[in-house]
């Protein structure tokens, strides 16, 4: 039996990452971290940075020559898993509040980023398609911990955002990555 799943990195969560061609968001807890190592085991010049919600809603719009992607998560699910680690690491505030633990794991953000100037989404239920390594996604919860706010205006976000952005497919996004490549040279 495994320990359950605690809150304990040392940095900023990166919820950004952008190439040549590509600008992708993906709030935490996992953030960018799976995509941006990939990426840059295939050689592409890979910039990972925090990235406010509403900062990449603008650089969407700036950005123009760039294929703008979320991953997108279901609300319940992230708050669910955020929750968790926030509640099982209840000793680590001080470490929480240093690496901005509650903008990068619990803030809203999908109303926020559903302004942008995007087609692309990932589902995070599926990121480990699009992923050469052995990447698993998260367990669930070992237990409920409840929920810290109310989640009606990212469900709607997050309804609208499958309803009206596009999923980017795995070959479309090895496409991006290999142009990004070709881009770079």
């Amino acid at each position: 039996m495994t320990t359950p799943e605690r809150y304990n990195s040392k940095e900023v969560l990166c919820t950004y990452l952008e190439t040549k061609n590509i600008t992708l968001y993906a709030h935490g807890p996992v953030g960018t971290e799976p995509i941006g190592r990939q990426l840059m085991h295939h050689g592409s010049r890979t910039m990972v940075a925090y990235c406010k919600p509403w900062h990449w809603a603008n650089i969407t719009t700036e950005y123009a020559h760039h294929t703008h992607i979320l991953v997108l998560r279901d609300p319940v699910e992230q708050h669910k898993h955020a929750s968790f680690l926030h509640a099982m690491s209840m000793d680590q505030v001080q470490r929480k509040r240093e690496n901005m633990f509650y903008a990068t794991h619990l803030a809203p953000h999908l109303k926020t980023v559903s302004k942008g100037e995007f087609d692309f989404y990932i589902p995070f239920e599926k990121l480990h398609k699009y992923l050469d390594d052995e990447w698993q996604q998260p367990s669930p919860p070992a237990v409920e911990t409840g929920q810290m706010f109310d989640l009606g205006e990212e469900i709607v976000a997050y309804e609208w955002l499958k309803q009206n952005k596009m999923e980017l497919s795995v070959k479309q996004w090895n496409q991006l990555i290999i142009d990004g490549q070709l881009q770079g040279i």
